[in-house]
């Protein structure tokens, strides 16, 4: 048969044999299983009257009710066991070859240390995560230790010294410039008289520029230089009212 001639034999599809499976497995103990499970299915419901019986509510939890403190226990070690084999160091020249050896029972000595030692106290731990993290309270400086010290929250003592040595050093800096130059001196007559002279000459020119100004004042220029000039002329007539009522009077350089 030819390339080019048609075959109907391949248009037919072939059904696949199905595939048969092997029985699956069953344990021998399946219903013995479901029986046990049935029976004790309800052993563990928390429904109904609590069988423990609760606390007052007075009786809560209260602060460092649950602190170990542990007992006060001697550290000193105890003295050797055979006190016959300890000799004292002879004054007498050292001998070659003879060495005066001090024997120590050191196995006793290491469990009387261990008897004696006081247990540490646990850690106070937080867990913050939920992957696991731990962190110490006391290493993380969120316990209030230093919190029950008769200093705490108080300035510290050399602080106040430095604080009290630099305001005498103040103050007898004051002291000394005050003594140089004084904050006041006296106002000599002459010095009134020429003063009090040279503020009337100043109200003068500035009364006379008062004067000319304009008699409308319509204009924001206008109203400030106005209201400038008043306010110089009630300022000089001020001080030479003083001047002229006080004759003896005290000044400030500064």
């Amino acid at each position: 048969m030819s390339k080019d001639q048609e075959n109907i034999r391949f248009l037919i599809q072939i059904p696949k044999p199905p595939v048969i499976k092997p029985p699956m497995h069953c344990s021998v103990f399946n219903k013995s299983i479901k029986r046990d499970y049935r029976s004790n299915r309800s052993c563990h419901q928390t429904m109904g009257y609590a069988e423990v019986n609760l606390n007052h509510p007075s009786k809560f939890l209260k602060k460092h009710t649950r602190v170990v403190k542990r007992p006060f226990v001697d550290t000193l070690k105890p003295e050797p066991p055979n006190k016959q084999c300890i000799r004292r160091r002879s004054r007498s020249p050292k001998v070659k070859g003879k060495t005066n050896k001090i024997e120590r029972n050191f196995l006793h000595e290491n469990i009387v240390d261990v008897i004696r030692k006081v247990p540490p106290l646990p850690k106070h731990r937080v867990q913050d995560s939920r992957n696991g993290h731990v962190m110490v309270l006391d290493e993380a400086g969120l316990e209030p230790t230093y919190v029950c010290k008769k200093n705490f929250g108080k300035t510290p003592s050399y602080i106040k010294k430095i604080l009290k040595d630099k305001e005498m050093e103040k103050v007898a800096e004051d002291e000394r410039v005050r003594a140089i130059n004084p904050p006041l001196r006296y106002l000599p007559e002459e010095e009134r008289m020429e003063l009090l002279k040279g503020m009337k000459a100043n109200w003068d020119e500035l009364y006379t520029e008062f004067l000319l100004l304009p008699m409308v004042t319509d204009s924001v220029p206008k109203i400030n230089r106005k209201a400038r000039l008043e306010n110089q002329l009630n300022n000089l007539e001020r001080d030479i009212n003083l001047l002229e009522r006080y004759p003896s009077l005290y000044v400030c350089d500064n």
